[in-house]
């Protein structure tokens, strides 16, 4: 019925079997070629080994179940549907497996998929779907081995991510959408660019404004990059979409005020900062770093608004800064959720924090500096903060308070509270 197939050749199949698939399916009430499993290779080179289970022993076949190899998915071969229901509210049961994907085979039930309510227990049970026993030819290897792409395409996507919640809105993303939307700036505040004083306009403000938009421009790469590394989830990937593009509003509006004034930004600087950077290696430490470059961003933008005597790029600069100071505080509710779930991504994101804020002796430590050296926005930052003294820390004090309400410790102001922390936790 199967080709067996592995990724080397001398590899023995019993060993295969045993140590070496990559997940699990189980086949309920269909007798199997013989008394071992098979295994097959699936897409993304998965080996997948195939156990046959019969109705009256799969509930010992769960409680003896080798968990060093992922169930991945269940057919349930049967005409009579209160015992299929019966054994899979006996898989949902055990939580390991609230993740393993279940099909139910039978023409009993027709040929429709679940979303089309050919069972009203489909969502109670997370039955992914039913499938016409005339349909489903256990002989045709090539069926079945599409089949079973399917189930594993499916069970990994839903496997690497413990914070994904059983329904949708269940998630952090919807509960941060009216507060996010509500607040977000209409251009109809900014008003008209016609209406620049530019007598009021000095060359230092030409110049923030030609660096502040160059730095905006590392927006392209970091969307990119949120996408990449939180492949493993949908919620804060949802809400990432909506950081962008109000931080693509941001160059947008920058340029374009600069223009008005005679002074166009070129194209190189967008296209210096469009190749992504490497993606972090924990989602927590990765969310610290841009909680502090949202709050000193959030801190730099409100006091160039103070200090700019033009009414239009005032505006413009205290706009940007509510949103900077918005983002930070998204930021921070996501990595709140990582800390709460799992103290050691509180280690990480306290181990970030310290990176960012323990060593400023060189100048302003930003992610656009660090990441695009070839970009003149690492000067360009450096000479934001020295035009406006202790700007960087009163930022830096918005970070440590939220550092305070991720440990829940109120002492921790200074790198060397941080590194207090870190060190503590390490030797939990």
């Amino acid at each position: 019925m199967f080709s067996t197939v592995s990724r080397d050749s001398d590899m023995d199949l019993s060993q295969i079997s045993r140590e070496s698939s990559d997940f699990r399916i189980a086949f309920v009430g269909i007798a199997s070629e013989g008394d071992s499993p098979k295994v097959v290779l699936c897409k993304s080179d998965k080996f997948v080994r195939i156990d046959f289970v019969q109705l009256n022993n799969f509930v010992k076949y769960l409680e003896t179940s080798d968990g060093a190899i992922p169930l991945a998915s269940v057919f349930i071969f049967s005409e009579h549907k209160e015992e299929s229901l019966d054994l899979v509210e006996r898989l949902r049961s055990r939580k390991q497996f609230c993740r393993t994907r279940v099909y139910l085979v039978s023409s009993a039930f027709g040929s429709r998929t679940l979303f089309g309510h050919s069972l009203d227990e489909s969502d109670r049970f997370d039955i992914e779907r039913v499938i016409d026993a005339d349909q489903f030819n256990i002989s045709d290897s090539l069926s079945i081995k599409s089949s079973l792409d399917l189930a594993i395409d499916a069970y990994q996507s839903l496997r690497c991510n413990p914070l994904m919640p059983d329904y949708y809105l269940d998630a952090t993303f919807d509960s941060l959408f009216d507060w996010f939307e509500s607040t977000r700036w209409d251009w109809s505040e900014i008003g008209n660019l016609s209406d620049i004083q530019k007598d009021l306009v000095t060359a230092d403000d030409i110049e923030v404004l030609r660096e502040s938009t160059i730095i905006e421009f590392g927006t392209l790469p970091g969307a990119h990059n949120f996408l990449r590394e939180w492949a493993d989830e949908y919620s804060f990937s949802s809400w990432a979409l909506s950081w962008g593009a109000e931080e693509s509003r941001h160059s947008l509006l920058q340029c374009r005020y600069l223009r008005s004034l005679g002074t166009n930004i070129r194209a190189k600087h967008a296209m210096y900062k469009r190749q992504p950077y490497p993606i972090g290696e924990n989602h927590a430490g990765t969310l610290m770093m841009n909680i502090i470059s949202e709050c000193r961003a959030a801190e730099y933008y409100l006091r160039l608004a103070n200090k700019t005597q033009e009414p239009v790029l005032k505006k413009i600069w205290k706009l940007l800064g509510q949103d900077e100071a918005r983002h930070a505080r998204a930021f921070f509710i996501f990595c709140k959720e990582l800390c709460s779930a799992d103290e050691s991504n509180l280690l990480e994101a306290f181990k970030m924090a310290y990176v960012w804020l323990a060593d400023r002796d060189g100048g302003v430590k930003h992610p656009a500096g660090h990441f695009f050296p070839h970009s003149t926005s690492a000067d360009g930052l450096k000479g934001i903060e020295g035009g406006q003294q202790g700007m960087t820390d009163r930022a830096d004090a918005r970070v440590y308070a939220m550092c305070q309400k991720l440990a829940g410790d109120t002492s921790i102001d200074s790198p060397k509270e941080l590194k207090r922390v870190v060190r503590d936790l390490m030797y939990v």
